[in-house]
This record gives C-alpha cells, structure tokens and sequence, in this order.
C-alpha cells in the first residue's frame, strides 16, 4: 500500500468516526434559532470542519476523544464549511463571532459562551466550558 493509499484511508475512516460520536448535523438557519433556545437548557456545541484541512482533521480527532459522560452534558452538532457555506456563513454572522475553520463555538443560555479555532479546539475546551 502506497502513503497515498493509507492517508486517503486516515481520511475516509474519519466518517466512521462521526457516527460513533453521535454528532448531529444542521441544515436551515431555523436550526441555529432552535439551538440557541435549547442552549438555555443544555450546552450546544458547534463544530465548523473543513474535511480539506489536516488541522480541522485532529481537532475532529481530539475532540472525538469527549467520554461518553462528558458528551451527554451537551449536543453537539458538525457543520462542512464547504458542503455548507452558506450555512457556515450564517452562522458567523448571527452569532457575532468570524468565521474561521477549525471552529469550535458554545452556546449556553441564549448565547455564545466560548469560541475557538484551530490549535485552540479541542475536547479539552470543551470539558472546561460546557
């Protein structure tokens, strides 16, 4: 097997790997309204990945290594800044916070609790803000 071979098969495990976590997908702006109001209840966290970038690829993996304990104190849901760009867009622009990729935004009571981009995304951000 090449190196080309066994980093396209890094790559494409990385699917697998999102339906394990149980990350939930989002599609209509509705959808952010929504998370914001469940953010009065639970955390929710959004994840903004880019499957074109090495760096968005092991903060995926990092923040993929959340316990089981500490996944159900928030939802967390995936959006592809490519796939989704429009949507990816609206949400930098209703939350007030830039767009950049990878990105980790939180929300909790109503509003944006931390957010974060590359290096600085994580599972350990996550622990210390949900």
């Amino acid at each position: 097997m090449s190196l080309f071979e066994k980093i396209g098969d890094i790559f494409n495990s990385e699917s697998e790997s999102k339906a394990d976590f149980g990350w939930a997908s989002m599609h209509v702006e509705d959808e952010l309204s929504d998370m914001l109001k469940a953010s009065n209840t639970k955390p929710q966290v959004i994840y903004k990945h880019s499957n074109r970038c090495a760096t968005s690829f092991f903060a995926l993996k990092n923040i993929q290594r959340l316990s089981e304990e500490e996944r159900r104190k928030a939802d967390f849901y995936m959006v592809d800044v490519i796939g989704q760009r429009a949507l990816s867009s609206q949400i930098s622009e209703m939350l007030g916070v830039r767009h950049e990729s990878p990105q980790l935004i939180i929300l909790k009571d109503g509003e944006v609790c931390w957010h974060g981009s590359h290096h600085n995304v994580g599972a350990e951000a996550i622990e210390v803000n949900i």
